[in-house]
């Protein structure tokens, strides 16, 4: 008895410290029963959703959730209703997936105009179509023989990844960021895209050709991302967007959230998905320097990419992929402790701000708005299928009532417009059925098929062997498609041809003799006999050249000779024209060591400007100057003093990229060419503003090349600008002001003339006061000083007034051979324009129809033709033209050729009613536009896999993928790679 009464106590204080220790945690535990009813409602809230999009909303892109209709978002081909797809198999409901994937292979055309992001329509659509084509096994649908090498959807999928190929056919391999379905990239496309846009391309194009056996889309995405690997800022950053054309980086702040974001998430999950170690080499680099500059107390903040320093700090919602990221590669400590920064922001609002700031601990204003992003919730997936952490279920239940009690409409789910005030928004985006609702499936379905580890599979027997598909493990594109990393091997072994990429003719008889004949004369060539001493230099040196008799040689010989102008047609090795291409490199070149030279010379003494020389420049007060010249002096010696790099110039973003629009893109290259003074840049940017102030003022913008009268008004201007030379040698020493009676007295017989010469007038005394003006000097060093730190709220102190400012004794008159220098920019577009209008006005009298039956005579070198035999000429020819148009597509356009024997024009008329000459001028007029070459995929094909022969795949040691990590993640990630460590 007395031992019982001992054992109930022990047994109660056991019951007691349970209690208070669940209690302590506060943390909810989760019975299988429970996690089966969450998953339950998860399904009921996607059927809402599903059901009012395709009540609504079938035939469009979304679901607009409030008043229940839909709209085109993206490219107007049922985008939802693709991208839910395999949520549905996700979720075991393969009858609604059967009947939507029939719909999809009878219905869905993509040959269609109309211009499509790339990045969006390759992750929803082309992921979705691949996810849904190796579901397809699963759900019950009849395959196809080959399957999973072929199958509608897969060649759905190809085709529209087909249609997305014209877009990498850039100078640097880096996509552009829209297309046409039916004709490529539009005519005028900017060529700047977001980072993410270039390197968000490995999960889909790689498991296309793997799939298909057509290299092309894994290769052009692999160039993608090494091109852009290679243009990271000297600390290891990216920045957001990038000139694919050029490679030059458009916006400067560096972060993994918006623009960012899916390049990191892609090349861990390639490197899985294709056995491709490489890249997770990449990533592992790019993560040390994120850890570096951007981690701030499990934060991660925006930072500038050149130099480091905070720009933004802020956490965008896209960001919470990271900690997800993180648990894949088994770091899983760092990634909860971030991800429980994140979960306290969601806490605190119910939802994920997209901008919430960091050091004010709110959500930035203007930035309130959730979409229902998925994010959070797929990191709490990952997470949760690593560390079986039940606060991270808490987290989910939470996200469920949340998005029950203030998102749900009467149709659908709608965006939040403000998480403080919980306000809709009449918007349904369709990853909120790709992704949210699926990750959200996952973390509560622990039994699902798509957390298959790869253990066990089902084997499928093909013509050629036998594999594995429905094995896993499945990788999620970052739309939450899944890819079944066993199923692509089913395909890529028999379908891969090895001698693709071959040069066979290397291996023919013949080459083999030749390269052996090479090694042996080349080691002839080096052979040396044991006896020779050791100063071999001695036997070997050679006679020192006779260099005057030589030079006098070469006289002679080029006195013998005689050059003539040779007409050169160049190609590169894809047959296409590279005379262009070759002068830009010969000009690069030429750039490039007239750059070195000039740093060489030293014309501008080196002293790098520092942020203490500005601080002090900021301290002066006008009290401290006795007059206004000592003042001007000291700000004048002060900018001539200090100079900057062109690395400076170029990564402070000094040069506004307005100025290319009017002056064009040679100002940018002169401004931005080699190390400058202060003066001389400021001296520079008043040069460009005084020159589009005349551009403006003339009305240059607004030219019309038809008009009769823009082409006097154009001789007019040139006239003007020219005017002050014809008077260089008589008014070399004189000043501004005997300049202006002069101009003024000689326009006084043209009102016209006297307008431009007033326009001139007013841009060079503007440009004459600002090389005074101390105060836009100011302006132009805080500038700088606010591009290359931190702060912010710099005020400045004028040190002159503006009555000051325009004393005539310091304003120093322009020399005329400096005007004529100064207006240069201008000029030079005077003249082009002149030139041109000129140019039309000729053609213009060329330009006659001339109809069947008559003819018209004209004198070509004193050569006249008799008009019946002109006629009989021009029928002839006619004749032959209509039997050649019906060989040809009607847009073809027809040329024709004047032969010197015969005086009559050429007059046939094409379908549109427009003369060959009119034809003529109208191509003429287009070469100031971009025309791009028609797109070739075999051409493009080549190109690329020369640009990776640099990147050829390395061995990398196995302890990459062999290092110790959680059981879970070796199970998921690294068992195809590296099986035995299991």
């Amino acid at each position: 008895m007395q031992q019982q009464m001992t054992k109930r106590p022990c047994a109660l204080i056991l019951i007691l410290l349970l209690l208070a220790t669940g209690a302590a945690s506060g943390q909810k535990q989760y019975s299988k029963a429970r996690k089966l009813e969450l998953r339950e409602d998860v399904r009921r809230m996607f059927q809402h959703a599903y059901e009012g999009y395709l009540q609504h909303a079938a035939n469009y892109d979304e679901l607009r959730p409030l008043t229940c209709d839909g709209h085109d978002t993206w490219g107007s081909y049922s985008l939802t209703l693709i991208d839910a797809l395999d949520t549905l198999a996700t979720m075991g409901n393969f009858s609604e997936f059967r009947r939507v994937a029939l719909l999809l292979e009878e219905k869905m055309n993509f040959d269609r105009d109309i211009n499509v992001s790339v990045f969006e329509t390759n992750i929803r659509i082309v992921g979705g179509l691949l996810s849904a084509h190796l579901l397809s096994k699963r759900a019950g649908i009849e395959l196809e023989q080959g399957w999973p090498c072929q199958g509608p959807l897969l060649r759905l999928a190809e085709d529209v990844a087909r249609r997305l190929l014209p877009a990498f056919d850039t100078n640097t391999g880096m996509p552009y960021g829209t297309v046409n379905l039916r004709y490529g990239v539009p005519k005028g496309e900017t060529s700047v895209t977001c980072t993410a846009g270039v390197g968000t391309f490995l999960i889909e194009f790689g498991t296309l050709s793997r799939l298909t056996g057509n290299s092309i889309y894994e290769e052009v995405a692999m160039q993608a991302v090494h091109a852009l690997w290679a243009y990271r800022s000297p600390i290891g950053l990216f920045g957001n967007h990038i000139d694919v054309q050029s490679g030059r980086w458009t916006a400067l702040d560096s972060g993994i959230g918006a623009g960012v974001d899916s390049l990191f998430e892609y090349l861990v999950k390639a490197s899985v998905l294709l056995n491709r170690p490489e890249l997770l080499e990449l990533f592992h680099e790019a993560r040390a320097a994120i850890d570096k500059y951007m981690r701030k107390e499990d934060w991660y903040v925006w930072v500038g990419m050149n130099k480091g320093h905070v720009t933004l700090p802020v956490f965008q919602s896209l960001e919470a992929f990271w900690p997800g990221i993180l648990s894949i590669i088994g770091d899983t400590e760092p990634a909860l402790r971030t991800i429980s920064r994140y979960i306290g922001v969601w806490k605190k609002y119910g939802f994920l701000p997209e901008f919430y700031n960091i050091a004010a601990g709110e959500a930035s204003p203007n930035r309130e708005v959730y979409p229902l992003r998925p994010e959070l919730i797929e990191s709490a997936m990952y997470l949760y299928r690593a560390t079986k952490n039940e606060y991270l279920l808490e987290l989910g239940e939470h996200m469920l009532e949340t998005l029950e009690f203030s998102a749900k409409t009467k149709c659908g789910y709608a965006t939040i417009r403000n998480v403080v005030t919980h306000e809709k928004e009449n918007r349904m985006e369709s990853f909120f059925l790709a992704e949210t609702s699926k990750y959200l499936y996952l973390l509560f379905d622990e039994d699902n098929f798509l957390h298959n580890d790869g253990s066990g599979g089902e084997l499928l027997s093909t013509e050629d062997d036998v594999c594995v598909v429905q094995a896993g493990a499945y990788i999620f594109n970052t739309e939450a498609h899944p890819m079944d990393m066993s199923a692509i091997h089913c395909c890529h072994a028999h379908k891969e041809d090895i001698y693709a990429s071959l040069d066979l003719q290397r291996f023919s008889p013949r080459a083999i003799f030749e390269r052996s004949r090479e090694r042996q004369v080349s080691a002839q060539e080096q052979w040396m006999p044991q006896c020779h001493p050791e100063n071999h230099e001695y036997y070997y040196k050679e006679p020192e050249p006779n260099v005057q008799g030589q030079a006098q040689e070469a006289g002679r010989a080029g006195a013998a000779t005689t050059t003539m102008a040779v007409d050169i047609e160049v190609f590169d090795e894809f047959q296409q024209p590279a005379g262009e291409l070759l002068v830009s490199n010969f000009e690069r070149i030429r750039e490039e060591r007239e750059l070195n030279e000039s740093l060489q010379r030293s014309e501008v003494p080196r002293n790098q400007l520092t942020v203490s020389d500005l601080d002090e420049f900021f301290a002066q007060r006008r009290e401290n100057f006795a007059t206004a010249s000592d003042a001007l002096n000291y700000v004048l010696a002060f900018m001539g003093n200090y100079t900057m790099d062109v690395a400076f110039i170029r990564g402070l973003q000094l040069y506004d990229g307005n100025v290319s629009s009017v002056l064009g893109t040679s100002a940018q290259k002169e401004y931005e060419s080699r190390m400058r003074s202060l003066w001389q840049l400021y001296e520079l940017e008043q040069q460009f503003a005084a020159n589009i102030r005349l551009i403006q003022g003339l009305g240059l913008l607004t030219f019309q090349a038809d008009s009769e009268r823009m082409r006097s008004r154009l001789a007019e201007m040139l006239d003007s600008l020219d005017r002050p030379a014809h008077l260089e040698e008589e008014q070399d020493a004189q000043d501004l002001q005997e300049l202006q009676p002069r101009v003024v007295n000689s326009s006084s017989s043209s009102p016209q003339l006297g307008n431009i010469r007033e326009v001139i007038l007013q841009a060079r005394n503007s440009y004459s006061l600002a090389m005074v003006n101390t105060t836009a000097m100011q302006e132009f060093a805080i500038r700088i000083y606010l591009s290359g730190t931190a702060e912010a709220g710099v005020r400045i102190h004028p040190l002159l007034e503006p009555a000051e400012l325009v004393q005539e004794e310091r304003m120093r008159p322009l020399k005329l051979a400096e005007e004529r220098a100064l207006f240069s920019y201008a000029r030079r577009i005077v003249d082009f324009r002149k030139r041109m209008a000129d140019t039309v006005d000729r053609l213009q009298t060329l330009m006659q129809d001339i109809p069947p039956g008559k003819s018209k005579e004209t004198d070509s070198q004193a050569i006249k033709a008799d008009a019946s035999t002109v006629y009989a000429q021009t029928e002839a020819k006619q004749q032959a033209q209509k039997l050649e148009t019906k060989k040809q597509p009607q847009t073809q356009i027809r040329k024709e050729k004047l032969t010197e024997e015969g005086s009559g024009s050429g007059s046939g008329q094409d379908e549109s009613g427009g003369s060959v000459w009119s034809q003529f001028v109208q191509t003429i007029l287009r070469k100031t536009t971009v025309q791009r070459v028609k797109f070739d995929e075999d051409v493009l094909l080549e190109k690329t896999r020369k640009a990776l022969e640099k990147h050829a795949r390395k061995e990398l040691p196995h302890h990459l993928f062999a290092c110790h990590r959680p059981e879970y993640i070796e199970g998921f990630a690294y068992r195809d790679f590296y099986p035995e460590a299991l």
